[in-house]
């Protein structure tokens, strides 16, 4: 049995290429899906009134406590949603969020996958084709993520 990390762009995850390819992983092996949701974050807080902004690496800038809510909300739906669909298929969904104490600390999925790195066997992460080339480049020097296109 083998510790597999997938991640899941949340403009993915409702693929059936990425739900087939989670829980063939999942019959023999431990999976853990980490959910993105960084289309549903952006749109959230455009809706609530906040301008989004980027930081050099391109990760999302939060500067309030009420902007830390909004993308708690947003990631957590997304979990729940996706724990509904792989319910009994032996799959746990975790959204990229820590906890220093009681501080909110939502983190970019791709940072969360280079934390967990060192304790699964096989990592994937999911993303639209078009940012597959993108993503080869955040993780060019992590060897044992490999980058799936749909």
């Amino acid at each position: 049995m083998k510790n597999i990390l997938v991640k899941g762009s949340g403009d993915v995850t409702d693929s059936l290429q990425f739900f087939n390819f989670v829980v063939e992983k999942a019959r023999d092996n431990y999976v853990v899906v980490i959910c993105g949701g960084g289309t549903k974050i952006s749109a959230a807080l455009e809706k609530a009134g906040y301008v989004v902004e980027y930081d050099e690496l391109g990760r999302r800038v939060t500067k309030t406590w009420e902007e830390r809510m909004i993308m708690r909300d947003v990631l957590e739906h997304e979990e729940k949603r996706l724990q509904d669909k792989f319910v009994g298929k032996g799959v746990i969904v975790v959204p990229p969020i820590l906890y220093a104490g009681s501080a909110l600390c939502p983190i970019n999925g791709d940072d969360l996958v280079k934390a967990y790195y060192l304790g699964f066997d096989e990592i994937y992460v999911f993303t639209k084709e078009e940012r597959v080339e993108k993503k080869q480049a955040v993780f060019q020097e992590w060897p044992k993520v490999e980058i799936v296109g749909i």
